[in-house]
């Protein structure tokens, strides 16, 4: 893995063996192949901050859209909040560390959906179960992320060296930056990068770099108070 941000790839492939009826909100068929078919017109887009999507891996807590995923559970369903109305996360898109996207759907009451009825390619108008109750899917919006600032990129580098196993078995933290250096890298994370490779931290084998992220991490706020204080 890498923090490559810019290739855009689907997550969570699809099950092999299901029927149309049958398939998770999110396959390659539904989010990488499929021609958007709510009325001829793309999704609606909404920006939101890039901790929501964080999977929980790189130290950094899962967010409320990343823990809403619903496929493999699917018509029974999680959700999260934006703006006072419920969503799904039918599957992301990644473009490095932290997804890049998700195709969600709104929560509509039953008795009170007046949209299209389910047809092929599209989880709009399905039946799905939340806390007992049956609610219809609204029309497929993406949520995208914003990406992260310099600083946290500086960090999210470091820790992908420090827990990153078999992809980031480099002896060395400056080998390591020097593989993603020849990758395509958001804005933000090439100037992170180009900082990275100028510090004092290049000399650091895995084992020291987990060192200090353990002590940093003591004396700084949680996590989960930072995207609270952001959103």
């Amino acid at each position: 893995m890498s923090a490559n941000a810019n290739a855009i790839s689907p997550t969570r492939g699809g099950l092999q063996g299901l029927s149309e009826e049958r398939l998770p909100l999110s396959s390659p068929s539904t989010v990488a192949e499929t021609p958007t078919h709510e009325d001829d017109q793309s999704p609606v887009k909404i920006v939101t901050h890039w901790r929501r999507f964080s999977s929980g891996l790189w130290r950094v807590p899962e967010g409320d859209i990343s823990g809403a995923y619903s496929a493999e559970s699917f018509p029974k369903i999680r959700v999260f909040t934006h703006e006072g109305k419920l969503f799904t996360n039918g599957g992301g898109h990644f473009s490095g560390p932290v997804a890049a996207g998700a195709d969600c759907y709104l929560l509509i009451p039953a008795n009170e959906y007046r949209g299209l009825e389910p047809r092929r390619y599209t989880y709009e108008g399905r039946e799905a179960c939340f806390r007992g109750e049956v609610f219809k899917l609204g029309p497929k919006v993406v949520f995208v992320a914003t990406d992260a600032t310099v600083e946290e990129w500086r960090q999210m580098f470091r820790t992908m060296y420090a827990d990153g196993g078999w992809f980031a078995r480099h002896s060395t933290y400056e080998l390591f930056l020097n593989e993603d250096s020849r990758l395509p890298l958001s804005e933000n994370a090439s100037a992170a990068l180009r900082l990275e490779l100028t510090s004092d931290l290049l000399a650091h084998s895995k084992q020291e770099m987990q060192r200090l992220l353990d002590d940093t991490s003591v004396s700084k706020p949680s996590e989960k108070l930072q995207l609270a204080l952001a959103l």
